[in-house]
């Protein structure tokens, strides 16, 4: 079990389009050992959308994880203070997300979830889901690869 005992946080942010690809690798981890714990943005649990509905991907991601997501900014406080987490992943990460972390707004709690774990010299690995990546948002990705702990 390579992730064995590994307290994983799991952001989970708006690109709806790619969350189903997104689950797998959450599976996969837990399989292999890890605790996985879901942050989820407000626009994954309050939207509706084409490709689900909310109430179907939280329950989705219970069923893989067994645990209750993080759904707000209260419940993510404690992730600092309390060192929860070895590592935070923010999967898919969208370009709002990814803009906003590489200039320290933390208004989500996934957002939130990565200040806290960056404060803490640990590690965030980012896998980005944005159409813009390479324009609007490359001077973004740009700021985030040359900050610490943080992995793409």
């Amino acid at each position: 079990m390579r992730f064995k005992d590994l307290k994983i946080g799991f952001g989970v942010t708006g690109s709806h389009c790619t969350i189903a690809e997104v689950l797998p690798v959450m599976k996969l981890l837990k399989d292999e050992g890890a605790q996985v714990t879901p942050i989820l943005s407000p626009a994954v649990v309050n939207n509706d959308t084409r490709y689900g509905t909310a109430a179907e991907v939280l329950r989705k991601i219970y069923d893989i994880t067994g645990e209750k997501p993080l759904l707000n900014m209260v419940e993510v406080e404690p992730i600092g203070p309390k060192k929860l987490f070895d590592i935070v992943v923010v999967a898919p990460c969208t370009g709002n997300t990814l803009a906003k972390l590489a200039l320290g707004v933390s208004d989500s709690n996934v957002l939130l979830a990565c200040k806290a774990e960056l404060r803490n010299n640990r590690p965030v690995v980012i896998a980005i889901s944005t159409n813009d990546g390479l324009s609007a948002n490359a001077k973004n990705l740009g700021i985030l690869l040359n900050r610490q702990n943080v992995f793409f």
